[in-house]
């Protein structure tokens, strides 16, 4: 019976649809930075809250405002477009096969990653208005969801290359790389 190692099937290459949905995510977040779409409100301290009942009224309060909405959550809808459009370019101009490097992986994420994280850092710093049609109050907790998160992004690259060191080569076996003798 033959073993599924001897039969000769071509890896599937993925990079086309992965870059189609990165398009797709750009130009959703980026309609969303242009529009000023709030950001969701989140929930504080495990608690039973009213996040939802505030992220609707920001949204209604939102299309109730009469001319251009300016909003800080723009930042980092941009900068998730950003990341987003810049990581469809580094999947489709990338080699079929191949793990993106620690570089490309870099290009990918630092743009947006500045973008989302410094926006809304200078716009606090210049005493700027978080919204421009709603509460003048910041929601902390979802800027700090939104850094936190941009953050741990652009930590993947080195946590990766650190997991990716501890690796055994390609061809030594599992009792090899623990200093065991193969089985016979």
């Amino acid at each position: 019976m033959p073993s599924i190692g001897s039969y000769d099937v071509e890896p599937a290459d993925l990079r086309r649809p992965v870059a189609w949905g990165l398009g797709a995510v750009a130009t959703l977040t980026g309609v969303l930075a242009v529009i000023g779409w709030p950001l969701p409100v989140v929930s504080r301290y495990g608690r039973p809250s009213d996040a939802w009942d505030r992220t609707v009224l920001l949204v209604q309060e939102w299309a109730a405002h009469d001319g251009w909405r300016m909003s800080g959550a723009s930042w980092l809808w941009g900068g998730l477009a950003v990341a987003a459009t810049v990581g469809a370019v580094v999947v489709r101009a990338s080699r079929p096969g191949h793990a993106l490097s620690r570089r490309a992986s870099l290009a990918v994420l630092l743009p947006g990653g500045v973008t989302a994280v410094t926006g809304p850092v200078v716009q606090a710093a210049l005493g700027v208005p978080w919204s421009n049609y709603s509460a003048p109050e910041v929601d902390r907790p979802a800027v700090v969801v939104a850094v936190l998160v941009v953050a741990g992004v652009l930590a993947l690259p080195l946590l990766q290359r650190r997991v990716a060191r501890g690796r055994p080569s390609a061809g030594s076996s599992a009792g090899e790389r623990h200093g065991r003798a193969p089985r016979p």
